[in-house]
């Protein structure tokens, strides 16, 4: 049996495959069938937003259950909430082989999005569980580039199908048919039985000599919410900005006479370097040092902002690959955060839930909140959604700029964990407010 590292042992290759095989769908809902958004809304003779409907309600309906799932996904019960999943996702897909109006689209779309919604925590919940340190990061950063690379492959197939068989681009739906089938190498049982877990001794002897004096491990308390809510935020925000390129580039070259195929490879870019970038996430951390969380966000406005201010393919392609790049890198830096912020390790699942969450709560709420924003500015130019989107992201690069010394924005290229100056700092100001509180203050 082959083995990779885990970080404090060992752990079966076939396990790691099998849970990185999980993220093939995590982005599916709605993102798969994006570059044929423009045929459907003319198929059916439907209005542009209900068109969006298709995109966006799965993701809507994703939001309470994974949250839902991040509390029910404890080690004894990881398995059969994946298979619930799985199984609703591939059933929903399946019918939309068979669907003939609009409408159906959505709703089978919808039980797409609850089957997804179930599966989502567990596939980052698994690497957290089962892996440390940089082996941790890297599988995050896999498990990246997994569910970007699919989309990937998905975007380019339905732009091209979708000119001879709108029905066949829903083939993409099938994806659950592999983390199933690969379902039994990534059980409790499975790994417990098969890893190679360092000794008990040796373990606490690298621990005590890789740890400074009393540094904990995870932040705790009011500060580990704190960067919670951060994290969500940056997410949020960002994956809101940069998915103007699924929503809006369908209608965008339709608008100046491009052809299904040009928009499934400009969207296929995006996910393409957002993929590579997952891959190589740590070298590109120490390229960039501690400029990375700003670098990164400078490149998804630069790329937005190229798209709303020119209407040629090409470069439509090159900005698509900048804000790819640029996004790609910042992912699973969030993700790996996440895993310190949590207080514990078990309750690592649990905040992936609301940290992922925020990432669909993003893409439902793009045409509602750009729909908005064109009407308060009167916008008629058929890019205005990249020049709004590109000014988001100038908002957060501010953020971040103003917040550098925060958690959420620095960088350490050396480990993801927070340095023990940065816990210190934590305990200290919570310790502050406590002693202010009026609560503790002694009764006269």
């Amino acid at each position: 049996m082959k083995y990779v590292d885990s970080g404090n042992g060992k752990m079966p290759l076939i396990s790691l495959l099998a849970i990185l095989s999980i993220s093939l769908t995590i982005n599916m809902p709605g993102l798969a069938v994006s570059p044929m958004l423009g045929k459907l809304r003319d198929l059916f003779h439907s209005s542009e937003m209900e068109a969006q409907l298709v995109t966006s309600l799965p993701n809507l309906c994703m939001i309470p259950v994974v949250l839902l799932a991040g509390k029910l996904s404890t080690a004894s019960r990881q398995t059969a909430v994946l298979t619930t999943g799985l199984v609703i996702f591939l059933l929903a897909g399946i019918g939309c082989f068979f669907a003939s109006s609009m409408t159906a689209l959505i709703v089978l779309g919808c039980f797409v999005g609850v089957g997804c919604g179930l599966v989502v925590p567990v596939a980052a919940g698994y690497i957290s569980e089962w892996f440390m340190g940089k082996s941790r990061q890297a599988d995050l950063g896999l498990k990246s580039t997994t569910s970007n690379a699919m989309v990937i492959i998905a975007n380019i197939y339905v732009g091209w199908i979708a000119a001879h068989n709108w029905h066949a681009a829903f083939v993409v739906y099938l994806t659950p048919l592999i983390p199933l089938i690969l379902l039994p190498y990534m059980t409790q049982r499975y790994v417990k039985k098969n890893r190679i877990v360092m000794s008990d001794v040796m373990e606490e002897k690298e621990t005590v000599a890789a740890t400074p004096a009393n540094a904990p491990y995870h932040f705790h308390g009011k500060e580990s919410l704190k960067l919670l809510a951060g994290l969500i935020c940056l997410y949020m925000f960002l994956t809101y900005a940069t998915t103007s390129i699924s929503y809006y580039a369908p209608f965008a070259m339709e608008h100046f006479g491009m052809n299904t195929t040009e928009v499934g490879v400009v969207t296929a870019m995006y996910y393409l370097m957002c993929a590579v970038c997952g891959a190589f996430v740590s070298p590109l951390k120490h390229f960039f040092k501690k400029g990375t969380m700003f670098i990164c966000l400078g490149l998804c406005a630069a790329g937005l902002l190229t798209i709303g201010f020119t209407h040629n393919f090409w470069i439509y392609t090159l900005a698509s690959l900048v804000t790819g790049f640029g996004y790609g890198i910042i992912q699973p830096i969030i993700y790996n955060k996440t895993t310190y912020v949590a207080p514990t390790r078990q309750l690592g699942t649990q905040y992936f839930g609301y940290v992922l969450s925020s990432n669909y709560v993003a893409i439902m709420m793009v045409p509602f909140v750009d729909g908005l924003a064109r009407k308060i500015f009167h916008a008629q130019s058929a890019t205005f959604e990249f020049i709004f989107s590109g000014a988001v992201v100038l908002a957060i690069l501010l953020w971040a700029l103003l917040s550098r010394k925060s958690y959420v924005f620095a960088v350490n290229p050396a480990s993801a964990a927070p340095t023990p100056a940065e816990i210190a700092a934590a305990e200290a100001e919570e310790a502050r407010e406590v002693a202010s509180s009026p609560s503790a203050s002694p009764a006269k």
